[in-house]
Formats: C-alpha cells, sequence, structure tokens
C-alpha cells in the first residue's frame, strides 16, 4: 500500500502565483525591500530574507519586475536619460555658476538649466533700520546633496564591489550627454 502526498493547504500553483503577485507588488511599493516584500506576501518571517532573494533571482521573476518598474515610471513619467542627468547635473554641481562675474548671485529665473537643478532652495532675508531703509540683505542658497548625487552615480557605474554586476547592464552616462 502506497502512502500519496498530500498537498499542504496554500502550495499550489495558484497559491504560489498569487505570492508572487503580492511579493512583486510589495517589492515595487516599499523602494526594493525584498525581506519585507517577502512579509508582505505571507512567506514566513523566519524565511522571508531567503524567499525574496530566491524570488529576484529567478531570471523571469526579476524580467517581470523591471517590466512593471518601467511602466509605473512610465506612467509616472519617469525617465532613464532624464534621471541619469538630473543626477549627473548635482553630482557636477559648481557653485560658481549661480554668481555673475561681479560675485552677485543671479537671479533664479536667470540660471541656465544646469545651475538651476542643483538648487534646493533660495531664502533671502531682509533687515530694516528705524527709518525703513534696508539695512542689510542676505542671501542663502541650499543646494541638493553632491555626496549622496556622486554616490548614485558611483552605483550606477558600479564602481562600489557589491554594484559591480550592474557593470554589464549599465549604459554610461556618456550615452545620455554625448562624448562630452
Amino acid at each position: 500500500m502506497t502512502k500519496s502526498k498530500r498537498v499542504k493547504a496554500g502550495t499550489s500553483k495558484a497559491a504560489a502565483e498569487a505570492r508572487k503577485s503580492l511579493f512583486r507588488s510589495a517589492w515595487l511599493a516599499n523602494g526594493g525591500n525584498a525581506t519585507e516584500a517577502a512579509k508582505s506576501a505571507g512567506y514566513s518571517p523566519k524565511t522571508a530574507r531567503q524567499q525574496g532573494a530566491r524570488l529576484l533571482s529567478d531570471v523571469s521573476f526579476a524580467t517581470d519586475l523591471r517590466n512593471e518598474a518601467e511602466r509605473k515610471g512610465k506612467i509616472a513619467g519617469l525617465e532613464l536619460n532624464r534621471t541619469l542627468r538630473e543626477v549627473a547635473r548635482v553630482a557636477y554641481s559648481d557653485p560658481r555658476r549661480l554668481y555673475d562675474a561681479d560675485g552677485n548671485l543671479i537671479p533664479v529665473h536667470k540660471l541656465d538649466d544646469d545651475a538651476a537643478a542643483t538648487v534646493a532652495s533660495v531664502e533671502v532675508e531682509e533687515s530694516r533700520g528705524e527709518d525703513g531703509q534696508l539695512a542689510s540683505l542676505t542671501r542663502k542658497v541650499k543646494h541638493w546633496d553632491k555626496n549622496a548625487a556622486l554616490e548614485k552615480a558611483m552605483k550606477y557605474h558600479g564602481l562600489y564591489k557589491e554594484d559591480n554586476k550592474q557593470r554589464g547592464e549599465s549604459i554610461a552616462l556618456k550615452v545620455v550627454f554625448g562624448d562630452e
């Protein structure tokens, strides 16, 4: 008499596909945290890390994720070239481009696109004397984090040991900007 194997509840192909779908949605929603996405999809917290890694290593599943991310990016208006250009603008920014030859701050509306993209905010503080006349004028320009932009560019280029797997898939920044 042979015993037939009994399939556990929730381990059918349909259940597996449903979990994959939940994982895909959670992974895209949480910014790419595979462990948390696996937990959200119903995998055991004890094995969530391994399950997430297993799912991401599946070539067809990873392709589905990339396609879904690209689709959502297009809906949101995100474009690879534009994103890379914005990172490069901040990474290679030069604060001297915000000033004219006399050292005066160029008005924001007159900045070129590259210089304007580096500015996070501009504050203007005025103080007036008792007679109502302008006593002092202070302008503060805050830039986006150049170190963060450089780090993102370095990761894109695969310059960190753990990111070297990206090198084969990356499109060089010079493709975006030409041979400058």
